[in-house]
């Protein structure tokens, strides 16, 4: 069953959406780590973490993890997997984003909000490209160095010693001397 969630995200990909396989995957890898590492639901996160942002890929950014997890829901009902797996990928999509409305509450949940930041570590190149859509040229560093600390406070404390190193080498980069 994981194989077609992992072919429809493919699928997904083909055309202009084929920059998302990087983050993706890379979250994928996280996130598997990280279930092993707790004892977590690995059928469970792996899902969560192919589909946690599908509606990005479908084009929409705006309440991404709202909208992504009902679309994460339907695809699993149209695969045919169980309604319990469904409820918990719906949580972990749901609650993976910073929103304080919708903070991660199980163990997969926490993973899968790690697993998605760990992987913005991986590709800061990406998100110096979405700081320059979302902030003016002057305001690129503060808002990395902002969306970096939003994403660091997300994760799990295992996850973010992991992340240590590189978050405090993105941050001496940005810093202005």
């Amino acid at each position: 069953m994981i194989e077609k969630v992992r072919k429809n995200f493919y699928r997904l990909c083909k055309g202009k959406n084929f920059s998302w396989v990087p983050h993706v995957e890379s979250t994928v890898k996280y996130a598997l780590q990280l279930a092993k590492q707790f004892g977590a639901d690995e059928e469970v996160v792996e899902i969560s973490a192919w589909l946690h942002d599908i509606r990005k890929m479908r084009g929409s950014g705006e309440k991404h993890h709202v909208y992504g997890a009902k679309d994460a829901a339907k695809l699993l009902r149209e695969i045919g997997y169980n309604p319990d797996v469904i409820e918990k990928v719906r949580r972990c999509i749901l609650t993976h984003s910073t929103d304080k409305k919708y903070p991660p509450k199980s163990l997969e949940e926490k993973i899968l909000a790690s697993a998605d930041a760990l992987s913005h570590f991986d590709s800061f190149p990406s998100m110096v490209e979405s700081a320059y859509r979302h902030a003016e040229p002057d305001g690129v560093n503060e808002w990395l160095l902002e969306k970096y600390a939003q994403t660091y406070e997300k994760m799990m404390p295992y996850a973010r010693r992991m992340a240590r190193p590189k978050y405090n080498a993105i941050k001496l980069l940005l810093r202005k001397r």
